[in-house]
């Protein structure tokens, strides 16, 4: 049934889609997505439910969004006029948050993705100038001659790549990041990133269902990997420091992870903070 569900890596964007909407409809919600339960469809939330770790998973999910925005918003406080959203899914920033109308977003997504998000959000107005682009990614040239084109129409850009990297491989993580690099005018960078992926537990069960498209990027200090090409970092959001500043906490961990953070919680909470984070990079 899992592999059923989630057959590519397009089918995930329905599955976070659903768990923005399940965050949204709380009363003390973090963030507010309006949008997230039409673009997530009845399979989004059969895939939520199909989650093995459903609530670490909507902790993750909930700190993400937000962990984002603030990147976000400290990008445009730093004089961004573009954001280019690579691997777009079915994101609601340009709709749902308070962004600058002279800002240009850009969504890039495969074309079967920018075809249905468009048609659900026809009658929606975004925030800003928004524009959406079809091209797939995972071909270098199509990436390159996208990047190119960009670089030649904007002066100071973001790129955002929220739940890419981590489909990635190594080898095809380090090639993004060196053509994203290579362009002048893309100055800021924001990913998440997590440390040793394959080896962490809840990695395993996740890619059981993920087994189609399983999460592949691993790499001990993945900062590290990409300040290796080149990338500063301006800012960084931990996962847990996250989660107590919108007041949200770790879902309890079973026996006996549990008795091993009760005696030794300063340690814990640095290997959960290093596990999960956004960063911002900049040139």
């Amino acid at each position: 049934m899992q592999d059923q569900l989630i057959n590519n890596v397009s089918d995930t964007a329905l599955w976070i889609a659903a768990f923005r909407a399940l965050e949204s409809e709380r009363p003390d919600a973090a963030f507010k997505d309006t949008f997230a339960r039409k673009l997530a469809g009845e399979k989004g939330f059969q895939m939520v439910e199909a989650t093995p770790i459903k609530k670490h998973m909507a902790f993750a999910m909930t700190t993400r969004t937000t962990g984002i925005d603030r990147l976000i918003n400290e990008a445009i406080e730093r004089g961004v006029d573009t954001i280019i959203n690579l691997g777009a899914g079915l994101d609601t920033r340009p709709y749902r948050m308070p962004l600058p109308v002279n800002i240009r977003w850009v969504e890039v997504d495969f074309p079967h993705m920018i075809e249905y998000k468009s048609q659900l959000l026809a009658n929606d107005i975004p925030a800003c100038h928004l524009l959406r682009i079809p091209a797939d990614l995972s071909n270098d040239a199509e990436r390159k001659a996208l990047f190119a084109g960009l670089g030649a129409e904007i002066k100071r850009a973001l790129v955002i790549t929220e739940g890419v990297v981590g489909y990635l491989t190594n080898e095809q993580a380090a090639r993004l990041s060196k053509d994203i690099f290579a362009v002048p005018d893309f100055q800021y960078w924001i990913m998440d990133y997590s440390g040793g992926l394959r080896r962490h537990r809840r990695t395993g069960v996740l890619n059981k269902m993920l087994s189609k498209s399983p999460l592949q990027f691993d790499v001990d200090d993945p900062i590290s990997f990409f300040t290796s090409h080149g990338w500063k970092v301006h800012d960084n959001i931990y996962l847990l420091d996250e989660g107590d500043r919108i007041g949200r906490k770790m879902p309890t961990l079973k026996f006996p992870y549990n008795i091993i953070i009760s005696l030794f919680p300063k340690k814990a909470r640095e290997i959960g903070n290093k596990s999960y984070g956004y960063v911002l990079y900049g040139k």
